[in-house]
């Protein structure tokens, strides 16, 4: 017996490998089980909190299944420069609208980020969901930040305050160590009272929702953010219903570009 396994050795290790690759594929066939995306953890070095030049850079919507069927050629020639598309939540999975509204936008020649909403109440659960975006976005580019969409109510009690820091840190560390520029997207109220608005204005980028008369006024808020979202009832050409409004403050595609520069080379 040892002489036989001496002898064909590398066969035997060869024959072990395939079974192995083949037991794996079953598994995620029968199982649904997923192989985690590629995290690299040097990406932490990498700064991804922008510094908003308090003047209108460029303006954009953000979008849902909700919306319906959008006509991003007509928003394009409305003057928006961007739209934020989400890419799912914790209940519901992904945006049915996800894929098409991505490539059309890309398409019309929009900028494009997108959103997450969470459910999650733990930083397990962040981490899940976190992992399940990267999972969704795989092999797609963005010229705006992947979000955190933290605004489900059970999360928004002052005892949470370091929870929410915490969990928030946590999904963005994983976006971000997964290749993509991570941000959060907060209503004033969640930012002034229910994180730790210092620490995250000072480590993420931060898209507040703040309406106030519907006009883009980017003093009118005194924290640190680089996008605001100042009404829910815009109207936009190539859009049946009514849609969020938002402008930026940051050149986001020249952040990101510069970003993915430096995340390549940390990879290689």
């Amino acid at each position: 017996m040892k002489k036989f396994v001496a002898k064909h050795k590398k066969v035997i290790i060869l024959s072990l490998i395939i079974l192995a690759v083949a037991l794996l594929l079953t598994t995620t066939a029968v199982t649904g089980f997923k192989v985690l995306p590629f995290l690299n953890p040097t990406a932490d070095d990498i700064k991804t909190c922008s510094t908003p030049t308090g003047e209108v850079v460029a303006k954009g919507i953000d979008v849902s299944r909700y919306q319906g069927e959008i006509d991003f050629n007509q928003v394009k020639s409305a003057g928006m420069d961007f739209v934020i598309i989400r890419v799912g939540t914790s209940q519901g999975g992904k945006d049915a609208n996800f894929e098409t509204y991505y490539q059309n936008a890309v398409n019309a020649g929009l900028d494009v980020g997108c959103y997450y909403y969470t459910y999650a109440t733990t930083k397990k659960e962040t981490k899940q969901e976190a992992k399940e975006v990267l999972s969704y976005i795989k092999g797609k580019t963005f010229t705006y930040p992947v979000f955190y969409d933290f605004e489900y109510p059970e999360l928004l009690s002052t005892y949470r305050t370091s929870q929410n820091t915490e969990m928030i840190n946590s999904f963005c560390t994983i976006i971000k160590r997964g290749g993509y520029y991570p941000g959060v997207y907060l209503s004033n109220s969640a930012y002034e009272n229910h994180v730790n608005y210092e620490e995250i204005g000072k480590t993420w980028d931060v898209w507040v929702a703040h309406y106030i008369d519907n006009t883009p006024n980017s003093t009118a808020y005194s924290k640190n953010f680089s996008m605001w979202q100042y009404s829910c009832e815009g109207s936009v050409p190539g859009i049946s219903t009514a849609v969020d409004l938002n402008v930026c403050y940051v050149d986001y595609p020249s952040i990101i570009d510069e970003f993915n520069k430096a995340y390549l080379k940390l990879s290689n």
